[in-house]
């Protein structure tokens, strides 16, 4: 089995095994990560679309990100993995995350979650159930 397949396998599995415990979107992303040993580089939230609310991406080696979604209503988390050809729509949101929260006040990132959102769905990605 190929490096990014592994990554894919165990995201796959680290994604069902919190999909049901009652924790927050944030802790659920944090806990994915932790699980399938990436690092959550951010964690945002998405205004104006009519499917998703929330967005995070957990970082693994071999240039693979695990992205989870969380729909409008809160009840249905979507998953995918995705390569470095996202790197221009993921920095942006990586670089919000690592600000301090006084600087992040500042600063609307919801643009960017919504065009990485858009690509995602470009791709195949993150398409309605």
């Amino acid at each position: 089995m190929a490096l990014d397949e592994l990554d894919l396998a165990i995201f796959q599995m680290a994604v069902e095994s919190v999909r049901s415990l009652s924790l927050s979107f944030n802790q659920k992303a944090a806990e994915i990560a932790t699980r399938s040993h990436g690092v959550l580089v951010f964690d945002v939230r998405v205004d104006g679309d009519s499917e998703v609310q929330r967005i995070a991406a957990i970082r693994y080696g071999a240039d693979q990100t695990g992205v989870v979604a969380l729909d409008r209503q809160g009840l249905v988390t979507r998953s995918c993995m995705v390569n470095g050809t996202f790197s221009h729509f993921i920095s942006p949101l990586e670089n919000w995350a690592s600000m301090p929260l006084s600087m992040q006040a500042k600063i609307d990132v919801t643009v960017h979650a919504g065009l990485f959102l858009g690509a995602l769905r470009n791709a195949g990605h993150m398409l309605g159930s």
